[in-house]
């Protein structure tokens, strides 16, 4: 009978009991699917000397996306080693955000097929690997790599007590990137995965490490500056926009342009406050900003 694992260090609300793999999982090999978050199938053994990835429903591991190839990857066992070999696919095969034709894969390595996301557990250890992934899955953006909604929640809840605790500032940046359907629409998805990933790179270049950025949803992002006054808030607000439309973002479809607007939520610490004020008032002047005609900051 499998045993049941709490995950410690998860967020107070969203402790999660986990069951892992069986037993017999140890001395084998898998993928588990880290994106998108809502596939239940996330551990895939791969128990045979070749594992075939694509939409074909022959291949060991289908899966349904328009963006795979009918047979897009194979996943090779050459004596210890395990040999990544794309297919000559479309869209290509991404190993750790590099396209690759063949790659020996080692422990954690990010396999980006189409819209999914795959990350490879060894032999050794994998039960503790498997929880070290479900862990990310849970508090991780499979994509972006930024934080997601369900670990901002609570983690934001926690700081907005502490600043009312202590009176101390907080504020709210929501960002959403403008027209975003069209860049889909014009270059295709996987582009705008590309500018995605990208863009959140550029903002945590300007952000500091304690601050809690997320993806909010789609192709919106939050950010949480504790301790921040309202003026130096919204000059960070600034100089996010600035730099995101500075320069347009290369993907393998061409360079694309991109700019964001962006709402921020204050509150001085000095007055009642709650997480839901704070996101509607973000949200209410994020909505200003897209109706002054975007690419602009609203406060």
């Amino acid at each position: 009978m499998s045993e049941t694992v709490t995950l410690i260090g998860l967020p107070d609300t969203q402790l999660a009991d986990v069951v892992p793999p069986a037993p017999n999982a140890r001395g084998e090999t898998c993928l588990v699917r880290i994106h998108p978050p809502e596939v239940s199938d996330s551990l895939l053994r791969l128990t045979k000397d070749c594992t075939r990835i694509g939409r074909d429903s022959s291949c060991e591991i289908a899966v349904h996306d328009d963006y795979i190839s009918r047979d897009h990857v194979h996943i090779e066992r050459e004596g210890d080693q395990f040999v990544l070999y794309d297919c000559g696919s479309l869209n290509g095969t991404f190993v750790n955000d590099v396209r690759v034709k063949t790659h020996n894969l080692v422990p954690g390595d990010h396999i980006r097929v189409g819209n999914h996301i795959f990350k490879f557990l060894s032999t050794d250890h994998v039960e503790a690997q498997y929880h070290e992934a479900v862990y990310e899955m849970m508090t991780v953006d499979g994509l972006t790599g930024a934080r997601n909604k369900r670990y901002f929640e609570d983690a934001f809840a926690r700081e907005v007590l502490r600043a009312q605790r202590h009176w101390r500032p907080i504020a709210l940046l929501l960002m959403d990137v403008d027209h975003f359907k069209d860049i889909n629409d014009t270059y295709g998805h996987l582009a705008g995965d590309e500018v995605l990933k990208k863009l959140c790179t550029r903002i945590c270049s300007r952000i500091r490490g304690e601050d809690l950025f997320a993806r909010f949803g789609g192709e919106e992002f939050t950010l949480a500056l504790a301790e921040a006054p309202l003026k130096q808030s919204v000059r960070v607000a600034h100089d996010i926009a600035r730099l995101v439309a500075a320069e347009p973002f290369q993907t393998a479809k061409g360079k694309v342009s991109v700019t964001i607007s962006i709402g921020v939520g204050f509150a001085n610490g000095q007055g009642p406050m709650s997480v839901n004020e704070l996101i509607d008032q973000a949200d209410e002047n994020l909505y200003k900003a897209k109706r002054d005609g975007r690419n602009c900051v609203r406060y």
